[in-house]
């Protein structure tokens, strides 16, 4: 675990350590969203923030301004996120599931009646947690408002396919909740 950011092999230069408090109070809130679609746990989530934010600390000498730092940012976070979940996934602790089979998966009727707002937001992001890692990937940034140009800059999709995708990946995850099979 890091501890502080001297533990995440320290860059400096004039600057970094601005940059970075900039980027962090920016994006942290996002981050934050982002480690709920990979990690069901508050510690486990806090801990991938951490990696992300340990990730971003290192690379920031490296960002040349190509991309907006907003793409920038979520790049990295998603890279560190992918490499977080083929961790767990090889340990065994995580299974993924296709698009169709998120559909099919069996519902909680009882909990659905019951639940307000909060289970309803628990629920669509257990079932994200379920998708494999480029669906969680291109649904997390949808939902961070990002338009699929942004998204197919941070993924590496084309445009179109980004378009496609997070259409399919919405209509299952509607099925799913709407208790539909598809």
């Amino acid at each position: 675990m890091i501890r502080t950011l001297e533990d995440a092999a320290p860059v400096e230069g004039p600057g970094t350590a601005d940059r970075f408090a900039d980027i962090h109070a920016a994006y942290g809130p996002s981050l934050e969203r982002l480690s709920r679609g990979y990690e069901r746990t508050p510690e486990a989530r806090r801990d991938l923030v951490q990696e992300i934010l340990a990730a971003i600390w290192r690379s920031l000498p490296t960002f040349d301004g190509k991309a907006s730092v907003r793409t920038w940012v979520f790049r990295v976070a998603h890279n560190v996120a992918a490499t977080h979940c083929l961790r767990a996934r090889r340990s065994g602790l995580a299974r993924w599931v296709s698009i169709e089979e998120a559909a099919e998966l069996p519902g909680r009727s009882d909990e659905e009646a019951a639940a307000g707002a909060r289970q309803s937001l628990d629920r669509v992001a257990e079932l994200i947690r379920t998708l494999a890692p480029v669906d969680r990937q291109l649904v997390l940034l949808f939902l961070e408002g990002m338009g699929p140009d942004e998204i197919a800059e941070v993924t590496g999709l084309s445009a179109t396919n980004v378009t496609t995708k997070v259409s399919r990946i919405r209509a299952a995850l509607r099925a799913r909740l709407e208790g539909k099979k598809r």
